[in-house]
């Protein structure tokens, strides 16, 4: 097999050159048949680093429990058309956030829609994270600090229980796979986390994906290092943004996993081992009722980059079950209706369903959206697919 080394070190200088390190990454793909499958992990001083280290996800979670919340649908628990307040009455006769009066009092009106699972799992909901909206962002700032310490819950850490717009109006980041994981533990009787391990993780002998790297010895050994890239320089995080012990199984951002772990995570999708082709398909289509709010245009650069990751600002785009897809193909790279996504530490993954194959890149560097990452991502994608050619 062709080696991507020659071409990281390349980067690696000329990154150095301009001031820019890479910190420590590891990058893996596999090939849906396995015939392909490749792991690397490059650190600082050396490029033979073992590529288990065990990372914080954050909203890479979401295809985990996106896979879930599918599962059950297969399993008829649950129908992607139905209102969520069925199972998750806090968002019944949802409300929307309009602005404020005089008193900074915030003002509502009644959603004309209800929420359906298909919206909540497409960021199309009407929910928003609190810095994806001004209104939002005004809202926290009026309400005051939140209570000290990791919290307890979904419903603690995402109080606002009303939106920002009509469901299916636009697209907008949001938390709602979270609260897409609270379903499937009310509809299972079961934490997700348990969930998980026992209808995702065991499946594919995911052995160190886990909410709580803090009850297993052996896994937090591993656990990979915060960098943060401070002006010309990386230093270690001191206080890294995600606690070292989360009570709640967060399904939108709380999973520790290794490269090895994602990777047999994503041929599972790839194979059907996971989910039925029929769940697969419907995944890799579409879903967006308009793409109002997928214009790279209006992101500022970080924010476009772990949105759209490598997918040109030229290529057209929707969301389909789980992540951003690319309407049409990249030459060299992804093919037609890919589905990607990141996580807060630049960490970025790919389904590729029409050329059976999936990559993921793994560091713990913030802030998000690095331009560095993105160029060694772009590059290491390129190396995928000529190697899957030469094959």
């Amino acid at each position: 097999m062709a080696s991507f080394d020659e071409t990281f070190n390349s980067l690696r200088h000329r990154f150095e050159e301009n001031k820019q390190p890479i910190p420590p990454v590891t990058l893996g793909a596999i090939s849906k048949n396995g015939s392909f499958r490749y792991t690397k992990a490059f650190e600082k001083e050396s490029d033979d680093a073992e590529s288990n280290g065990v990372h914080w996800l954050a909203s890479s979670t979401k295809l985990v429990t996106t896979i879930a919340v599918m599962q059950c649908v297969e399993r008829g628990l649950l129908n992607l058309n139905d209102d969520i307040a069925k199972v998750l009455p806090e968002w019944k006769d949802p409300k929307i956030l309009t602005g404020f009066n005089e008193e900074n009092e915030a003002l509502f009106r009644p959603a004309t829609k209800a929420i359906t699972l298909r919206q909540l799992l497409t960021h199309s909901s009407g929910m928003a994270y609190t810095f994806m909206d001004p209104l939002l962002t005004r809202h926290e700032e009026l309400q005051g600090k939140p209570l000290p310490g990791p919290p307890t819950s979904v419903a603690e850490k995402f109080p606002h229980h009303f939106l920002v717009f009509e469901p299916g109006e636009r697209w907008m980041y949001s938390p709602g796979i979270d609260w897409a994981g609270v379903l499937v533990e009310r509809i299972t009787s079961m934490k997700l986390g348990e969930y998980m391990q026992r209808h995702i993780f065991d499946v594919v002998s995911a052995n160190d994906a886990t909410f709580h790297p803090d009850q297993r010895e052996e896994t937090r050994a591993r656990k990979a290092k915060v960098w943060e890239r401070v002006g010309e320089r990386l230093q270690e995080q001191k206080q890294p943004y995600w606690p070292d012990r989360v009570e709640a199984d967060f399904g939108g951002g709380g999973l520790f996993a290794t490269v090895d772990d994602l990777l047999k995570i994503y041929q599972g999708v790839l194979t059907g081992e996971l989910l039925r082709p029929e769940s697969v398909k419907e995944m890799f289509q579409p879903q967006l009722e308009t793409t109002t709010g997928l214009d790279p245009a209006e992101y500022s650069l970080p924010s476009r980059n772990a949105i759209w990751n490598t997918v040109p600002d030229d290529v057209p785009v929707s969301f389909g079950i789980g992540g951003l897809i690319n309407l049409t193909a990249v030459p060299k790279r992804r093919g037609v209706n890919s589905l990607t996504w990141s996580g807060m530490p630049n960490c970025y993954w790919w389904i590729d369903l029409s050329n059976g194959v999936a990559g993921v890149y793994l560091s713990q560097l913030v802030p998000t959206g690095d331009e560095k990452a993105i160029e060694l991502l772009t590059e290491f994608e390129k190396f995928v697919y000529s190697s899957l050619d030469k094959s």
